[in-house]
């Protein structure tokens, strides 16, 4: 039991090495709370493996992990992961693929897209998590892991043994020492309440806060199981050098992985409030006192009054004189005549 749990361990220093090949209901609750349903805004990845009818659903985080997801949804987009293949399957570990040269060896990074890896306390790594894989100066990368140990973690009893291991005197390359350390403080740091999930829902806990875990499945667990207990070889260099057995004997593609979005509540607009002026009519009253109205006729348009200057008067065309059809217009000053002559 005891070289099985030290095996496990370093094969999570090569998860996390594994790009430098030989050189080196609310989303935002993440997984430590149970999965709310699908709701408005929320992302989903499904999986589909070929030879198999069942999909796998996982659903994403992108408050928790905002780069991490808006990258791997791109990706599946556009097609990247259809028809590559799991290069990586450890039982009671993980299954792991996405590599741009399907062995999981050098060229992993796609178009030296490089970003820092997003941890988060609110997502873990339980059994069914989804998560990036990153280098030792922690970046993440193309390829991604599914945890896929069910079986109760005991996280003391872990750092008993890793304590043990490191004090024990065997001969550790500085990286693998300095990954075992970073675990170890990990493991330490998790809190009482996460110790108890992982009893009970089993995972990875010395990888917390080293990855960037961005979805936790919520259907097609049948599927993972199966693929988990396939036969597996030598074949995978990084952990071939630690006695680990990794390289599917058979052959696993991602027929392709579907991105679905739930389209985000959308606030409805407040309607406009349209006031008029009132309307005022010379139309007779009715014999009860009423008036009729007839709202779809516009409001008439009062006429302009004419402009009066200081020293023009002027006469209405309506008003009858002796001057002709046009206004008269007469300067004030001139409007007393001078009585006739008897």
């Amino acid at each position: 039991m005891k070289k099985r749990v030290l095996c496990l361990l370093f094969a999570a220093v090569m998860l996390l090495s594994a790009c430098n090949g030989n050189d080196s209901k609310n989303a935002a609750l993440g997984n430590i709370h149970d999965l709310s349903e699908p709701g408005p805004g929320d992302i989903y990845a499904e999986i589909k493996f070929l030879g198999f009818e069942e999909k796998v659903m996982f659903k994403l985080f992108p408050e928790l992990a905002p780069i991490g997801v808006e990258e791997f949804a791109k990706k599946a987009e556009r097609g990247f992961y259809n028809n590559r293949n799991i290069h990586r399957v450890i039982e009671d570990f993980i299954i792991q693929g996405g590599s741009v040269n399907f062995d999981g060896t050098e060229g992993n990074v796609e178009f030296g897209e490089l970003f820092d890896v997003e941890a988060s306390p609110h997502a873990r790594n339980f059994y069914g998590a989804l998560a990036l894989v990153s280098d030792e100066m922690m970046f993440n990368y193309c390829q991604f892991y599914i945890v896929v140990n069910k079986n109760p973690v005991d996280i003391d009893a872990e750092i008993e043994i890793i304590e043990a291991y490191l004090n024990g005197g065997r001969e550790l390359t500085d990286a693998a020492r300095s990954r075992l350390e970073v675990n170890l403080r990990i493991m330490r740091d998790i809190p009482e309440n996460i110790k108890q999930q992982y009893l009970t829902r089993g995972g990875l806990p010395h990888l917390d806060g080293s990855v960037t875990v961005f979805g936790q499945l919520v259907s097609g667990g049948d599927v993972l199981d199966a693929i988990a207990a396939m036969q597996v070889a030598g074949g995978n260099p990084t952990d071939d050098e630690v006695g680990t057995m990794s390289k599917p004997v058979e052959e696993i593609i991602i027929e392709y992985i579907n991105i679905i979005r739930i389209p985000p509540l959308v606030e409805e607009e407040e309607e406009e409030v349209v006031t008029t002026t009132p309307r005022t009519t010379t139309q007779a009253p009715n014999n009860d006192g009423t008036i009729n109205i007839d709202l779809n006729e516009p409001a008439p348009i009062p006429p302009e009054e004419p402009e009066v200057g200081d020293d023009v008067l002027s006469v209405p065309l309506d008003e009858p004189d002796d001057v002709g059809d046009d206004v008269l217009s007469v300067p004030q000053d001139e409007q007393e005549t001078e009585p006739e002559e008897e």
